[in-house]
């Protein structure tokens, strides 16, 4: 289970990094070939990628994979 705080830093980092190249949650969705309904999970932390989707996602929002938040991902990483 993920701490409010830890799901507020991740959809802070997912949101910057989706304004930065100017895409909808839907768009980047389907550029990253996730199934409908899913980045609106990972973007609001309830659920984390795959690393096959954090790779897919790295490319769509133009960051590397490691700027992508995981499970591991610490709040202090993410803010």
């Amino acid at each position: 289970m993920v701490g409010e705080a830890k799901r507020a830093a991740i959809r802070r980092q997912y949101r910057m990094l989706r304004a930065a190249v100017e895409k909808t949650q839907l768009q980047v969705e389907a550029l990253a070939r996730l199934d409908v309904g899913r980045y609106w999970k990972i973007e609001n932390g309830i659920i984390f990628p795959t690393d096959e989707e954090r790779v897919r996602l790295a490319r769509v929002l133009r960051v590397p994979d490691a700027d992508i938040p995981s499970q591991d991902t610490t709040v202090e990483r993410v803010a």
